[in-house]
């Protein structure tokens, strides 16, 4: 997101864009699967205005947010459902506002045996929705979720869990703390069964360092 605004008449406004920002990724420190947002501020000269006016230092300053990729920590929670992707790539999950991109793998099954996020979403496999079998005499123990993403259940083949990525600058923003949307006519790239680090009973934590923040 860019937005330009003159000094004269709004030069607090970028400061307060940053600080917005700052707030916002240390309330999310213990999110899971959550990306820091930065601000760049760049002071433009307009030499066309100053022209046109005749006078001072009337000037623009562009401000960029984005959003910082870079991995979290990776912490254990032994709960065979819980899976991070180390390295790039986005979990896929299937919103009532269509499909969307996460970091966040605290997956759960509902009555039903699907695997779902904690807000209900069904996960997306490289062949649709996951269903597990028999779900009344599962045990968790029995899940085995492999590093290419590959799920067996009592020793058989379930599905993969669909795992994407984007290129660099396509533009992804956030829908939630850690759900982003694709610009409208981008299309993720499937990555290969045999480039998928999946780590299963860890969560990706934030990337969010609080000293780093506030300097």
């Amino acid at each position: 997101m860019i937005k330009s605004i003159h000094t004269s008449g709004a030069g607090m406004e970028p400061m307060m864009t940053r600080l917005e920002v700052i707030a916002n990724n240390l309330a999310n420190m213990n999110t899971t699967g959550y990306k820091r947002d930065e601000v760049f501020m760049q002071l433009v000269k307009d030499a066309a205005l100053l022209q046109a006016q005749g006078k001072g230092d009337l000037s623009e300053v562009q401000v960029e947010r984005i959003t910082d990729f870079s991995d979290g920590s990776l912490n254990p929670t032994n709960n065979p459902l819980d899976v991070a992707v180390q390295g790039r790539g986005f979990f896929v999950v299937d919103t009532p506002q269509g499909l969307r991109y996460t970091r966040n793998g605290n997956f759960t099954l509902t009555s039903s045996g699907t695997l779902v996020t904690a807000q209900g979403d069904p996960v997306m496999g490289v062949n649709g929705r996951i269903q597990l079998p028999d779900l009344q005499n599962l045990k968790r123990g029995q899940i085995v979720i492999s590093e290419s993403g590959e799920i067996d259940v009592d020793n058989r083949s379930i599905a993969r869990l669909r795992v994407v990525d984007f290129g660099a600058g396509t533009g992804l923003t956030k829908q939630t703390s850690s759900l982003f949307v694709a610009p409208a006519g981008v299309l993720p790239s499937d990555i290969r069964e045999d480039s998928v680090q999946i780590r299963q009973g860890f969560l990706e934590g934030s990337n969010v360092e609080g000293l780093e923040e506030m300097i």
